[in-house]
């Protein structure tokens, strides 16, 4: 019958129950005689499609099909190593066809009066969004899925003209539901589509999370690379968003990203970087057929200035296509001070830029700041190397104290780092984030990496 066999593990406890050992016999040929393959069957001969000895040929045509197979299959050699599990994780590349990019006269239709804005310096929400625009120029398979990325250009405006340009075939407003805009991605995806779906918040990730680690992520490692779904998922996340959201909308975990294997994850710390990194991102897809998480940090949106009014050192030039690049495992360094090295990302860069003036101006403390920019996997020995001439190290993360990667990188620099080195960590504590004031109470800040740069150059 169709029950599961009980087979006996270790020490004779049984894991599968015989049907019949908790349904009647009755029962389980009830179920049997309402099987969708037999009244599928029984349709086709009710209609003439086919005959009741046709039926059976095909059948037990398929049965022969599924024996032969199996007899090859067996003979094939067992996995027996960690390499070999591990081999189809990464998915195997592919060769793609040749993109010149857009003509001259086509782009500068498209971006129309955005032309004259190259010009000058911009945050980073539109340096992503031109990045995009550039992006779906050269790659017709890009397409965007999300939920009020059409015509209102999402809550942050990221995505804002791009449904004029290229019309809601490419561009497309979703149901409010991670699992549909997921889903969608991962079925174009299967069909030669290259999609960039957008999650809202970060929190709202995990309406769906699934989708990532029992689908997408799975795939290659349980087809040995057969069948992939590349994609580039853009969120909008961590904290320091002031004005209003709650846990809701200020989420600073990235523990379930960093936790499925074969996802590379992503998070610039301002404009310039967000473009190359998309676009980088965009090739490992392309490329590499690999799953990529792209989080955006949302309080850097429209960050213009660092360390005074109005002094716009947060805006950057587009970087035009072909001007640049930053590649899967480039990290960021800013500075060479030799006192302390801070290894962080996102918006604790962005902090630790402002906090490295004022240790220099006020305290003659020289630091260097190491920016991850991709947090998983993490560039090891490039981390290693540029914080090796430097006293000491802190670690500056703007995720939760338990599960961030600050653990890794503790880890790390106890095991590949010099002796004795010191090497502390700030961190946001273990809560949701609040509304109203206190939105940012529980997470590092300028002058709390001050004050640890401060007591570290103090026991050196």
């Amino acid at each position: 019958h169709t029950g599961t066999l009980g087979r006996r593990v270790n020490d004779g406890l049984f894991v599968h129950r015989v049907q019949t050992a908790y349904m009647s016999r009755e029962a389980v040929e009830a179920d049997e005689a309402n099987d969708p393959l037999l009244h599928t069957v029984a349709h086709l001969v009710r209609e003439g499609v086919m005959d009741a000895d046709g039926v059976l040929d095909v059948y037990n045509s398929i049965d022969a099909d599924v024996q032969r197979t199996a007899e090859q299959v067996i003979t094939r050699p067992k996995l027996k190593t960690s390499a070999g599990v591990m081999a189809s994780i990464v998915p195997p590349k592919r060769a793609n066809a040749a993109t010149n990019g857009p003509s001259k006269e086509v782009r500068e239709k498209i971006f129309d009066s955005d032309m004259r804005l190259m010009e000058q310096s911009q945050p980073m929400s539109r340096l992503i969004n031109w990045a995009l625009t550039d992006l779906m120029l050269e790659h017709r398979e890009i397409a965007l899925m999300g939920e009020d990325i059409g015509p209102k250009g999402g809550v942050y405006g990221v995505t804002l003209k791009l449904h004029d340009r290229f019309g809601p075939g490419r561009v497309m407003n979703t149901l409010l539901d991670e699992q549909s805009i997921l889903g969608l991605a991962i079925g174009m995806a299967h069909n030669g589509f290259v999609p960039v779906p957008e999650i809202q918040f970060l929190a709202y990730l995990h309406n769906a999370e699934d989708q990532l680690r029992g689908e997408a992520a799975t795939l290659s490692f349980f087809s040995k690379g057969q069948y992939t779904n590349p994609m580039v998922l853009r969120i909008a996340g961590l904290g320091y968003q002031k004005g209003f959201g709650g846990h809701f909308h200020n989420d600073n975990s990235l523990a379930v990203l960093r936790d499925i294997p074969g996802i590379i994850l992503a998070v610039p710390s301002n404009g310039r970087d967000a473009a190359l990194m998309l676009r980088e991102c965009i090739r490992l897809a392309r490329e590499e057929q690999r799953v990529v998480v792209f989080v955006e940090p949302i309080a850097l949106y429209s960050a213009r200035d660092l360390h005074d009014p109005k002094d716009g050192l947060m805006t950057y030039p587009y970087p035009q296509p072909g001007s640049g690049e930053i590649r899967f495992g480039d990290i960021g360094v800013e500075g060479d001070g030799s006192d302390v090295a801070i290894v962080t990302y996102g918006n604790g860069a962005f902090l630790s830029r402002q906090a490295a003036k004022l240790l220099a101006d006020k305290q003659g403390i020289n630091v260097r700041i190491i920016d991850l920019r991709w947090l998983n996997p993490v560039n090891e020995k490039a981390i290693i190397d540029a914080a090796a001439q430097c006293a000491s190290v802190l670690i500056v993360d703007e995720c939760r104290h338990t599960g961030s990667q600050s653990e890794a990188l503790m880890a790390l620099f106890a095991e590949q780092g010099p002796a004795g080195r010191e090497t502390v960590r700030i961190t946001a504590e273990d809560s949701f984030i609040p509304l109203g004031r206190a939105a940012t109470v529980t997470l590092p800040s300028r002058d709390d990496i001050i004050e640890a740069c401060i007591a570290l150059t103090n026991k050196n």
